[in-house]
């Protein structure tokens, strides 16, 4: 989606861009350093501008203006537990999967210990005071 192309329509390139909209937010919330955040919002700020010139101009409706859409968008992007189902980078999944961040998992919060080789995660929960092993299909990072 980050590929560059001059040949979109203007229609292709409205939804293009607040799908990379949507996905810049998500980056933002997972990275954890200052400078990642900053140049994430100011990411979303630029497109939030071009998406809001282009529906103003085309009189549509877009993420911004209409729930349906940010909606429709979101479940194109994440699955119903809030996990991307388009492809992260390995450093996206390197801050999406770090050690200390909060998970959901069996409707309780539980912290992410560790992941062993066979991709297998350690969660800690503070409520059981136990540690439990679990796939990455099984849990959702909370943001």
């Amino acid at each position: 989606m980050d590929k560059k192309n001059r040949n979109l329509s203007v229609a292709e390139y409205f939804l293009i861009i607040q799908k990379e909209y949507l996905i810049a937010e998500f980056r933002k919330k997972i990275y954890f350093s200052k400078n990642d955040k900053i140049y994430y919002q100011r990411v979303m700020d630029g497109k939030k501008n071009k998406i809001n010139d282009i529906a103003k101009r085309n009189r549509l409706d877009s993420i911004f203006n209409n729930s349906e859409k940010m909606e429709e968008m979101r479940a194109e992007l994440f699955d119903k537990l809030g996990k991307p189902k388009f492809e992260m980078s390995p450093t996206d999944i390197e801050n999406y999967y770090a050690s200390g961040n909060e998970f959901s998992f069996r409707g309780d919060i539980w912290i992410l210990d560790q992941i062993k080789e066979d991709g297998t995660l350690t969660l800690y929960s503070a409520k059981l005071q136990q540690y439990e092993d679990a796939k990455k299909e099984n849990v959702c990072r909370i943001l």
